[in-house]
């Protein structure tokens, strides 16, 4: 697995295979994030194809706070691509310098989704029907 960064440039997109079941019914709006400033990845398996993205949902706000997002395709979950890519996401956005909050939105039904967040490191910010938000704070670099 790896991460590639995502330029907006649908050329970009055109120059991989893609994995079964890629794009899934949320890609269009993660990419869409790009062109509103945001850092996007592709996730890529072993084989490197693509096989979802991932990404922050707008650039860090003035304390350094970021929503994230991810996504897999259906034929790639459950071998722990999701969170090898979180992991590395985390990674690229600690290495910018500018993150130093992490919050993720999960639909409280989706279990391996949560559990994919716990084990990074995140804990429940707030709860409601709807969501699940999880927080995960980034120690500075040294």
């Amino acid at each position: 697995m790896r991460l590639v960064r995502y330029d907006g440039n649908p050329a970009t997109l055109a120059s991989y295979d893609v994995a079964p079941g890629w794009p899934h019914d949320d890609t269009a709006d993660a990419l869409a994030f790009t062109a509103a400033g945001a850092w996007t990845w592709l996730i890529l398996d072993d084989d490197r194809r693509v096989v979802g993205e991932c990404g922050v949902k707008a650039p860090p706000d003035e304390s350094g706070r970021v929503e994230i997002g991810y996504g897999l395709a259906a034929p790639s979950r459950g071998r722990g691509l999701g969170l090898r890519a979180v992991g590395e996401l985390l990674y690229e956005l600690k290495s910018t310098g500018l993150v130093r909050e992490v919050v993720a939105a999960v639909h409280p039904g989706n279990v391996a989704s949560r559990r994919l967040l716990e084990r990074l490191g995140f804990s429940v910010l707030d709860a409601d029907d709807a969501e699940v938000r999880y927080v995960l704070a980034l120690e500075p670099r040294r």
